[in-house]
């Protein structure tokens, strides 16, 4: 099994734009959107009102923060790989590239990463994102959560292996 070609299969959406570079768009089109419906149906649900006055001034925020956490989650998972890899650990090193849910460690691995990108949209959103809001810090709290828990990056955990063949 070749070094690069597990590397490309941990990264698979980051390679896959480097590769395919049009599909930054629909990914981000895709992420306005389902950020978006979790932010509207969130104040919805905390009965704020204007809810659009509070999407104009946080959006783009939003939607920058869930970036960057998904890529805190991914880095954390690149470092994991790389330092299981020169220990030698090199099946759940492959679990971890190919498919989590055929090693307990490696899928342990995975959820705190993941875990671990959603704690960063948390904080960077409650923090950030609504600071030109008429939110109270409990709608703020309120809102970051669910960005979080909604937004959180399922793909750690989907197996790469369904998406490449292997050589």
């Amino acid at each position: 099994m070749k070094r690069e070609t597990k590397l490309y299969n941990l990264i698979f959406p980051i390679w896959l734009l480097v590769f395919i570079p049009w599909l930054v768009f629909p990914a981000a089109a895709l992420n306005f959107g389902i950020d978006t419906l979790v932010l509207l149906l969130t104040l919805r649900h905390l009965g704020v009102t204007p809810k659009k006055t509070v999407w104009k001034k946080s959006i783009i925020r939003v939607v920058i923060f869930g970036f960057l956490g998904d890529i805190a989650g991914a880095l954390a998972m690149i470092g994991i790989d790389a330092a299981l890899s020169a220990a030698g650990f090199h099946n759940i090193d492959s679990a971890l590239m190919y498919d989590p849910w055929s090693h307990i460690a490696a899928l342990c691995i995975a959820l705190v990463c993941m875990v671990f990108a959603s704690f960063v949209i948390y904080k960077l959103d409650k923090r950030f994102a609504f600071n030109k809001t008429d939110l109270t810090d409990i709608q703020k709290k309120t809102a970051a959560l669910s960005l979080a828990v909604f937004t959180t990056p399922i793909l750690f955990i989907v197996p790469t292996k369904l998406f490449f063949r292997y050589y």
